[in-house]
C-alpha cells in the first residue's frame, strides 16, 4: 500500500486525480488544502515549517504537488508555484525522504511557439510570456536541480483540461459556467474572446490516469506530457461543448475586449505525446490501469 500525499486538493484536477487513485487498490490517499476542511488535513504549501512536519508526520510514498495558482500577480505566483515547490523538495533532502514528487508543470512554460514548431517535445527550450508560464518553468528548473542531488522528482506537464469545476481563469472553466448559466435561464449570451487559437484539450478523467502512471513509473528527473496531443481550435472546443448541451450557436458574442488573457497569445501550441503513450503502454501492459 502506498501513501499519496496530494496537495491542493480543492482543485478540479486534484479531484479527478484523488478519485481515480481511490478507486485503484493499492493507494492510500492524504489529501491536503490550505484550510483543512474535512476530510483534507490543513497544509499552507507557502509556509515551510508545515510542509516539513506534514511531510515527516504523513511519510508518504508519493506526493502529488498540484497546488498551484493562475493569477497574474506576480508575489502570489512566485510564492505558490515556486517557493511552495522549494520548501517541499528542500524538506524531501534534508529528511533523506525516498519520497517520489510528481510537480504540476504547464505548457505555458514553452510560451511563444510557431504553428510550424508543434508538436512540441519535452525538451524544448521554455520561452514563457505570461507571469503563470515564468513561475512554472522556475518550477521546472528547481526540478532539474534538486533531480541533480539525488531528489526523486519528475514534472508531469499538463496542457489544457476539460471537465468540470475549472478554474474561471481557464478558457474551459469560463464557457461552461457560462453555458450552466444559460442553460438555467440566468444568462442569454455567452460571451469570449478570439476563437482562432489552437490548443492541447484532455479530459480530467483521462489527465488524472496519466498523471497516476506517470508517478507509477516515470524515471526521475524527467518530464512528461499531460496531453491529448491532438489539436483544437478554441472555436471548436466551444460548438462541441455548446452541442453538449443543446445549446445554439447564436447565443456566442464573440468580441477582442472580452478575452482574459493580457499580452502575447500563442496562436498554435499542441503536445508530443510519444513520450507518455510509451509510458501509459508499458504501465498499461503490467495491468496498473
Amino acid at each position: 500500500m502506498k501513501t499519496v500525499l496530494v496537495t491542493g486538493g480543492n482543485g478540479a484536477l486534484a479531484r479527478s486525480v484523488i478519485a481515480y487513485l481511490q478507486g485503484t487498490v493499492g493507494y492510500r490517499v492524504v489529501v491536503s488544502t490550505r484550510t483543512g476542511e474535512a476530510p483534507a488535513i490543513k497544509l499552507d504549501v507557502c509556509n515551510a515549517a508545515q510542509v516539513s512536519a506534514q511531510l515527516e508526520a504523513i511519510s508518504p510514498d508519493i506526493v502529488l504537488h498540484l497546488a498551484a495558482t493562475f493569477v497574474s500577480d506576480f508575489s502570489e505566483s512566485y510564492a505558490v508555484n515556486v517557493e511552495s515547490t522549494r520548501y517541499l523538495l528542500d524538506a524531501v533532502e534534508k529528511q533523506g525522504s525516498k519520497v517520489r514528487v510528481i510537480l504540476a508543470g504547464s505548457a505555458a512554460e514553452y510560451g511563444a511557439v510557431q504553428p510550424f514548431e508543434n508538436p512540441v517535445s519535452e525538451s524544448r527550450a521554455l520561452n514563457p510570456v505570461s507571469t503563470y508560464g515564468l513561475t512554472k518553468a522556475w518550477q521546472t528548473q528547481l526540478a532539474s536541480v534538486y533531480a541533480a542531488r539525488g531528489v526523486d522528482v519528475l514534472v508531469a506537464r499538463i496542457f489544457n483540461l476539460e471537465g468540470v469545476g475549472l478554474s474561471d481563469r481557464l478558457f474551459a472553466g469560463r464557457i461552461r459556467n457560462q453555458i450552466d448559466a444559460v442553460s438555467r435561464g440566468q444568462r442569454s449570451t455567452i460571451e469570449v474572446g478570439p476563437l482562432s487559437a489552437t490548443r492541447d484539450y484532455l479530459k480530467l478523467d483521462v489527465a488524472a490516469e496519466q498523471i497516476a502512471a506517470i508517478s507509477a513509473c516515470g524515471r526521475a528527473g524527467e518530464i512528461y506530457h499531460v496531453a491529448s496531443g491532438k489539436p483544437v481550435t478554441m472555436r471548436e472546443l466551444l460548438e462541441r461543448s455548446l452541442a453538449e448541451h443543446g445549446i445554439d450557436i447564436q447565443v456566442v458574442r464573440e468580441a477582442p475586449d472580452l478575452s482574459n488573457r493580457a499580452g502575447y497569445d500563442v496562436p498554435v501550441i499542441y503536445a508530443d505525446v510519444t513520450r507518455t503513450a510509451a509510458l501509459m503502454a508499458s504501465w498499461r501492459a503490467c495491468g496498473k490501469a
